[in-house]
């Protein structure tokens, strides 16, 4: 056999040796030639209820409406943590936060006269998680990641994990104002002034256009609607004498969620211009429930760092003409995590060799030929919130929900089939069913290996909610003022 030969018997050796090695099954999907791109659409700090479809109306939201009418809306869809970058991190790998190890959003609090101390964090998250990016791409895919990132910079960002384009992606969580100039994110092009929503959908449009011919997946991850709530005047005014029945009249947060919404329009404009519409899989998401001084989460309780319904039950629309159905709601639990195979499921291709993913793919209920035949739902969040929460865990059964309180290690019970808004507890009327629920949960955090608070020494009933900073101040940027998230 000649050199030239030998050369290219190996190469396809070695090509067909690394198609086997990605081998995880997950649930069939379409041939490769109608592979849909993927728009996974992922709003920061959105209400349950902030928009039309689920009852808002006061907040203007027609090109949210319409993904709403012509896909699948869900009504029990979950985010996996209260808070930020843990939910991002189960959107990404498909896992767990407990399994991650982000567990807080990152870099975390520091309270060191707290009754117990926190789990420990790392500094983003690891690179021995796969996330759904790297597959994506192998199978073809163009991958581009734009907008907030909160896992880490550094060797943990975006750029160096299966994302082919990379833009905004601040490794901060706070992005100190939506108009540039920016001084946590960078925003390439930005002109003083310019809105940070419009900014990054110009450059998912962007990237959309240069993908055209082959799929893509787009992960647009808006700074909007977290604080500072900040939006362009001309909205903001546009409010005036519009009647906000729950008597807030928050015109500011009504104008950033009007901002999300009019780029959901552009994007779906984009669609239709290009031929794209028919075969471009939209999903429409919020990280964790809405700041309760601000957001509407409906009539659950409480918000944005608690494990009550009003922190973790979020907005979920899904769309893809001519696949998923159309006006269709849904009220199976669904978390998180179950993007991950959902969206491997759309592209027809594989996981990589030794991940292993916790979600489930939604596309029987996308599609509406069966159901997930999931038993349950679960949260671990061994953290104080600067919302004021603390460290508890949560199981969602059927219709029933323990919520767990690791200082006194109380449990509350609810049937939220009745009780949507958690206001009434059964953990002391049916003993047995707490006992059995609590069990289950306790099982489950042995079987991901969850970190525990423990009993702290230092605590300080005096001082207990005092803030000292960040942890791991000394791995950050020493310009950048150390102080808590907002």
């Amino acid at each position: 056999m000649n050199p030239t030969m030998s050369h290219l018997v190996a190469a396809f050796a070695a090509l067909t040796a690394a198609a086997a090695a990605w081998s995880q099954p997950v649930a069939a999907g379409p041939p490769r030639d109608m592979r849909p791109n993927i728009i996974l659409l992922l709003v920061d700090d959105m209400g349950y209820a902030d928009t039309a479809p689920y009852g808002n109306a006061y907040h203007r939201t027609p090109h949210i409406d319409r993904l709403a009418a012509e896909g699948v809306r869900f009504t029990n869809a979950y985010a996996a943590a209260p808070n930020c970058s843990p939910t991002r991190a189960s959107i990404l790998t498909g896992r767990w936060p407990a399994r991650t190890g982000v567990t807080q959003y990152l870099p975390g609090n520091v309270l060191p006269h707290a009754k117990l101390t926190q789990a420990g964090l790392p500094l983003g998250l690891p690179r021995s998680e796969t996330i759904v990016a790297e597959p994506l791409a192998r199978a073809g895919y163009a991958a581009a990641c734009i907008g907030k990132w909160h896992l880490g910079a550094g060797q943990y960002a975006p750029a160096s994990r299966g994302f082919g384009e990379s833009f905004a992606a601040g490794h901060w969580g706070s992005h100190r104002t939506m108009f540039a100039p920016h001084t946590r994110i960078s925003v390439p092009g930005a002109r003083d002034g310019d809105y940070l929503t419009e900014g990054l959908t110009e450059a998912a449009l962007r990237f959309m256009r240069s993908s055209e011919g082959h799929p893509f997946f787009l992960y647009l991850a808006y700074y909007a609607v977290h604080s500072p709530i900040e939006s362009k005047r001309s909205w903001i005014d546009s409010y005036a004498g519009r009647r906000d029945p729950t008597g807030r009249n928050h015109a500011a947060y009504a104008a950033m969620v009007e901002g999300v919404d009019r780029s959901v329009g552009r994007i779906l404009d984009e669609l239709e211009r290009s031929g794209m519409d028919s075969n471009t899989a939209i999903f429409f998401f919020s990280d964790n429930g809405g700041v309760t001084s601000r957001a509407f989460n409906g009539n659950l309780r409480s918000g944005k760092g608690y494990l009550w319904e009003g922190g973790i039950r979020v907005p979920f629309i899904a769309r893809w003409p001519g696949s998923f159905a159309q006006g269709a709601v849904d009220r199976t639990p669904v978390s998180s995590v179950d993007f991950y195979p959902t969206l491997l499921g759309l592209a027809g291709t594989t996981d990589a060799p030794g991940h292993d993913f916790d979600g489930a793919d939604l596309s029987p209920l996308l599609m509406r030929t069966g159901g997930l035949g999931r038993d349950a739902l679960y949260w671990h969040y061994p953290h104080y919130s600067n919302s004021g929460s603390k460290p508890a865990g949560a199981i969602r059964k059927e219709s029933w929900k323990l919520v767990e309180f690791f200082e006194d290690s109380s449990v509350e019970l609810y049937d939220l089939d009745s009780d949507p808004s958690e206001a009434n507890d059964l953990a002391a009327a049916d003993p047995s069913r707490a006992l059995a629920m609590r069990t289950e949960l306790a099982a489950w955090r042995e079987s991901v290996s969850a970190e525990m608070p423990a009993e702290n020494p230092n605590w300080d009933p005096d001082r207990e909610r005092e803030r000292f900073g960040l942890q791991y101040k000394d791995k950050w940027d020493p310009d950048e003022p150390l102080i808590p998230w907002p």
